[in-house]
Parts: C-alpha cells; structure tokens; sequence
C-alpha cells in the first residue's frame, strides 16, 4: 500500500479569493497524485498579491485594473489608467496615511512618484483620517500607466505608510506593461 503524507499550506491574497490548499494523509493511485501536483501548480501559478512586511495592519482584499484571477501577473496596458483597491484593517490607531510606491526591476527598487500620495487629504482614496483600530478601510488609487514606459515585467511595490514611515501594508503586486 502506497501511503503518502503530504502537507502543503499554500495562501495568497489577490483580488477576490484566498486560496488555502490542505492536504493531509492520503492513500492514492497515480491519477490522484497527479491531481495533487496540478492543484498546487495551478495555486502557484495564479496571480498572487504577497504581503512584503505589512507591519501595523492586514490586508484583506486587493484588486488592480486587468488583473485576472488565472493570470501569473497583472497586465497594466500603458496608454491606459490602473486601479488599485484596497481592504485593510490596522492594529493600532494612525493619524495619517501615505503611498509609497515602487518598482522592482532586476531587484533594484525605482520609485513610482505618484499623485495625491497623502491618502488622507486625497478625497478620492476612501481613507478619511485618523483611522480607528477594529474598523476596515477601503482604499483606492488610480495612476496612469503612460505610454512611454517600456514594455517590461516588473514587481510594483505598494506601501501605505503611518506618519512614522511605518508599513501600515505592503504588498508585492506581480504585473507586466503591455
């Protein structure tokens, strides 16, 4: 009898789902292992939104502008406007909030200036401040992703930062300038 124990806990937060593959002491034929191996392939190679060191709060949902849920990375069309979206809670209370975003071309972090970077004064970002403990905030950027900008896979950096300079949430966001 073939008795295998695998465990594998795989999570990613990205636009709508989270996925959580769990499995535990199975006895199986090839074709059930062979299934066990597409899942976690199909879990990886998904498009995943990666905490890089949220430090004061979580992130609980995220979604950007042409981001499929079958896709590896999220495709920013240059010429065009990208949409972040962002649901959080914090741990403690803040008094303001700041973007800071960069991207990460061959591991070497190239700052992203973007408009309206206060969240807090930006009315267009759905943060008001200060923010609460134990309540979930919904933020919002659009930037416009220019033509100019080659066309390159990059991993964009995104912070949003207490008035310390302190990650409130950081995320990894894989995406590609088509």
């Amino acid at each position: 009898m073939n008795h295998v124990v695998l465990w594998k806990y795989f999570t990613a937060s990205h636009s709508v789902h989270q996925f959580q593959l769990r499995i535990e002491s199975y006895t199986g034929n090839m074709y059930t292992k062979i299934l066990v191996v597409l899942l976690c392939i199909f879990a990886l190679n998904n498009a995943t939104f990666i905490d890089c060191g949220s430090k004061l709060g979580n992130f609980t949902q995220v979604s950007v502008t042409n981001c499929t849920e079958t896709a590896s990375t999220c495709n920013l069309r240059r010429g065009s406007n990208a949409t972040i979206d962002i649901a959080f809670t914090i741990d403690r209370d803040i008094s303001n909030v700041n973007t800071v975003v960069h991207g990460i071309l061959m591991d070497i972090p190239v700052p992203f200036p973007i408009p309206n970077a206060d969240a807090c004064a930006n009315s267009d970002s759905g943060i008001t401040c200060p923010l609460q403990t134990g309540k979930l905030y919904n933020y919002k950027a659009t930037l416009p992703i220019y033509k100019k900008y080659p066309k390159v896979s990059v991993t964009v950096k995104w912070e949003l930062q207490d008035e310390n300079k302190n990650d409130i949430i950081c995320i990894f966001i894989p995406a590609k300038l088509v």
